[in-house]
């Protein structure tokens, strides 16, 4: 029975051994040239594979090498690298995935960037001198707008600001502060006084 395992266990370490020759044969054109140069002539999504499959291969020969020493690689910190390079594989198949690839877009956002956008253009558009709509600006022969062609929009044409809170609040902050300022400088006043 002894020579029975211990058959199978040379059995086991050929194949090892004629795993990692062929690993090694199949990486020799990846030896032979530095990182750079092997991945000069790749594709994007393919560079992206090559430098993730390379740790990926390195860290797998680690988790490999303790087992071959008795050691559970299980408990080991190699095998949190291995997930890790194991999500960066699965976002490469999802940049692969036209599918998956194409983002969400918040409607609501957009509508609300779009109708901002547009109200800032209405109200920076000069108006006509009958006020009934946008009017086209002329420009003089270098470049600069006459005075006599922009009609700048009546205040009255314009919303009125919005006051929140906020800005009454720190209206408010700076009229203390102005009120403290002037109280300081009377006292410097009053001391430079008092020194001459």
């Amino acid at each position: 029975m002894a020579d029975d395992s211990s058959d199978k266990l040379l059995a086991k370490l050929d194949s090892l051994n004629d795993s990692l020759d062929d690993l090694e044969a199949k990486l020799e054109p990846l030896l032979a040239q530095t990182l750079p140069e092997s991945l000069l002539p790749l594709e994007t999504i393919q560079q992206a594979k090559l430098n993730v499959a390379i740790p990926y291969l390195v860290y797998d020969l680690v988790f490999i090498y303790l087992k071959t020493r008795g050691i559970d690689p299980k408990t080991h910190p190699v095998v949190a690298e291995l997930d890790r390079v194991r999500q960066y594989f699965d976002k490469i198949k999802d940049a692969e995935d036209p599918a998956k690839r194409k983002t969400a877009v918040d409607k609501a956002a957009a509508n609300r960037f779009i109708k901002h956008a547009i109200a800032q253009v209405r109200a920076q558009r000069p108006i006509n001198r009958d006020g009934a709509g946008p009017a086209h600006i002329r420009f003089d022969a270098q470049g600069n707008v006459p005075p006599s062609s922009t009609s700048a929009a009546p205040a009255a044409a314009l919303p009125p600001p919005k006051i929140t809170s906020k800005m009454r609040a720190r209206a408010e902050y700076e009229r203390k502060l102005a009120e403290l300022g002037s109280e300081n400088e009377d006292e410097d006043e009053d001391e430079d006084e008092d020194e001459d």
